[in-house]
């Protein structure tokens, strides 16, 4: 059995309920709960023990509370919600499906072991980090090129330019080209006045960040991931692949189909998609199935994706077979990304190429007015 220890040196912040848990901590949380609770120790108990287990000492108070509650007669996944930073949506669900159905750790049915609530939420962790780590992976080096791009159009706009236009004033040059004297131009612009490209860049940067940040800019971007082709190869998979994985853990672990929709939505970070499972939702009070709800909520569970669910549905195995399925869209997701890489990479380095030519082109192109006019005298 591991003992609880996640990061050390933690600052506690005043407000524990806003405190955000990394997943790599809330796995060996989830994992130690399900290693004591084996071992037959009540759940007041355990939170004592990893409070204690802990350095972290925001999480400390915020298990110190949950303890409080707990002995107060406050059932664990209610007590839980009061801090969405640390547990999700999805992840008190589950533990309310643990607290009902008692499946909370792996059992044998005198066949086989099935895996307990707890040992799916720490998979599913796992694989949500997994999938964050693949995406940010594979946008690393067309990143590093484009900075690359940007230090050396900034090495020769502050450091080359104003040189060659020294020399050239010196040699008398009076003909040149108009890339020359345009970048001679921007870089005198940047010299004098950076502080206002620096602040206006500050500017942009924030305005973009709070209008995706809003509800209408989530919609944009939601909207983007879904149509914009070659990501949309990327995240119609990711997508689908995470809402299937957790509604196959979720039906798994004895939810009903409302519910099931209910967290799926709260848990989905495609706003449009989100929408189109409230919707779904909704539609099951009126008697209409599962599968035929998210269908007509939206597109993106039409075709094979409504077929296999179809399906499941039919055969009483929406939990493994969503899991199975989502699976395959991992597989995919993951092929989509690195064709995406591939890709990206070649397109970055000729855009790279283009840029750094042309100010060499301008460079040379300046020199050769320069040493004509002086031949010239």
């Amino acid at each position: 059995m591991r003992v609880f220890n996640p990061g050390k040196g933690k600052v506690c912040l005043a407000d524990e309920s806003n405190y955000k848990l990394k997943d790599d901590e809330l796995i060996v949380f989830t994992e130690s709960f399900r290693d004591l609770y084996e071992a037959g120790i009540p759940v007041n108990q355990i939170l004592r023990m990893l409070r204690q287990g802990t350095s972290n000492r925001h999480l400390a108070e915020v298990l110190s509370k949950l303890t409080s509650s707990v002995e107060n007669g406050q059932m664990l996944s209610e007590a839980m919600r009061a801090y969405p930073g640390v547990f999700s949506q999805e992840y008190c669900a589950l533990i309310r499906a643990a607290e009902k159905s008692g499946k909370w750790t792996r059992r044998f049915d005198g066949r086989e072991f099935h895996d307990g609530i707890l040992d799916m939420i720490a998979l599913y962790i796992k694989r949500r980090s997994s999938i964050r780590e693949r995406v940010i992976s594979g946008m690393t080096y067309p990143a590093l090129v484009f900075l690359a791009v940007v230090i050396t159009i900034s090495a020769f706009a502050f450091y080359i330019l104003p040189a060659l236009k020294s020399v050239l004033l010196q040699l008398g040059a009076k003909e040149i080209s108009f890339m020359t004297k345009a970048l001679i131009t921007l870089g005198e612009l940047v010299e004098r006045h950076w502080w206002v490209f620096l602040v206006a860049s500050a500017a942009l940067a924030a305005a973009v960040n709070n209008y995706l940040s809003s509800l209408q800019g989530k919609k944009f971007l939601a909207r983007l991931q879904l149509r914009v082709s070659p990501l949309n190869r990327i995240f119609v998979n990711l997508t689908l692949g995470e809402i299937l994985w957790l509604m196959g853990m979720l039906f798994s672990a004895g939810l009903t189909p409302q519910e099931v929709l209910g967290v799926a939505a709260e848990s989905c970070s495609n706003q449009e998609v989100a929408e189109g499972l409230k919707k779904a939702r909704e539609k099951l009070y009126d008697g209409i199935s599962f599968c035929e709800c998210l269908r007509t909520s939206h597109p993106l569970f039409d075709g094979k994706v409504y077929m296999v669910i179809a399906s499941a549905q039919k055969n009483g195995k929406l939990g493994s077979t969503l899991q199975s399925y989502a699976l395959q869209l991992f597989e995919k997701a993951d092929q989509s990304i690195d064709r995406t890489v591939r890709l990206i990479e070649p397109v970055m380095m000729i855009a790279a190429g283009i840029i750094v030519g042309m100010i060499v082109i301008s460079y040379y192109s300046g020199l050769s007015a320069a040493v004509g006019s002086l031949a010239g005298r």
